[in-house]
């Protein structure tokens, strides 16, 4: 088989897995549609797929998004990966958006480098942006935010975290003028690190404040009622903008409450109907969980 006949092919496995997920992730749409409100924006993320420039409007329809998240690590942004499925995404109406994350070994001012170099290649298609994700962890590994802690020197994750921003906002505002700019993004543990960022005033420019809701052990999904309130007592809307159930198997996270799509939508219900500031919910496919 000629080379052209195999990547064809590879392309065709990839589009056939996407849509196989799709018709099992399609449920967890259905409480939402019997509930008496539900969040204006789904965001459902397929990264590996986006970032191969695969095109994902498939899984996005099936999912019933508005939203097609995108998370580009420092190892991919500059090589300005996943830009065809962000244009596919974009011109099939589904608004585009972006977390950019970092090294937790950067300085602020590498960061707001970082995000000058890679930024302009998404602008025109841009929603919004969110700066960082999950930067309150640190990784085995150098990929993502590599292996340094954030929380170091004598500062929490939530007050470099704001250090960050306080760099990156004036990019973003200069770059895309447009587009929502997203406090935030930490993991389903870091909800007291968004807070530690107001501790001394609200942050400049700030519009949305994003959080990862995993049904966790700790934190996680069921706080996600009180973060709503504290949100809202800033004038801000909540966006859970990375979320998904973890299915009882030999290799799911320790971390993560076992869910079927059944109890998964129960819970999500719950926290939604308890919830009137959030104004996003998510779906981020990993085949791993």
């Amino acid at each position: 088989m000629d080379v052209s006949k195999i990547s064809t092919f590879r392309r065709l496995l990839g589009v056939r897995a996407l849509v196989a997920a799709a018709v099992a992730a399609a449920l967890m749409i259905a409480p939402a549609a019997a509930s008496a409100r539900r969040p204006t924006w789904f965001a459902v993320s397929s990264n590996t797929a986006c970032l191969a420039n695969q095109n994902v409007n498939p899984f996005l329809r099936a999912n019933h998004a508005n939203v097609m998240r995108l998370i580009l690590s420092p190892e991919e942004g500059p090589a300005a990966a996943g830009i065809g499925c962000v244009e596919d995404a974009h011109a099939a109406g589904f608004r585009v958006y972006i977390s950019l994350q970092y090294k937790n070994v950067w300085t602020a001012g590498q960061v707001a480098a970082y995000v000058r170099q890679v930024l302009p290649i998404y602008a025109p298609y841009v929603w919004a942006v969110g700066v960082g994700n999950e930067q309150d962890l640190s990784m085995t590994s150098a990929y993502g935010q590599g292996t340094v802690s954030p929380s170091r020197d004598g500062r929490t994750a939530g007050q470099r975290y704001r250090a960050v921003w306080n760099a990156v906002e004036p990019v973003l505002v200069r770059l895309v003028p447009h587009a929502i700019r997203v406090y935030g993004e930490f993991s389903p543990w870091g909800f007291s690190a968004t807070q530690q960022g107001f501790a001394h005033g609200r942050p400049p420019g700030v519009q949305a404040i994003a959080a990862h809701c995993y049904h966790t052990r700790v934190g996680g999904l069921l706080q996600v009622p009180l973060f709503a309130a504290w949100a809202a007592s800033r004038r801000l809307p909540l966006w859970c903008s990375e979320m998904g159930p973890a299915f009882p198997r030999r290799t799911m996270p320790k971390w993560a409450v076992p869910d079927s799509w059944g109890s998964w939508n129960a819970a999500v219900g719950r926290v939604v109907a308890r919830s009137p500031n959030l104004q996003m919910w998510g779906y981020y496919y990993d085949p791993a969980m």
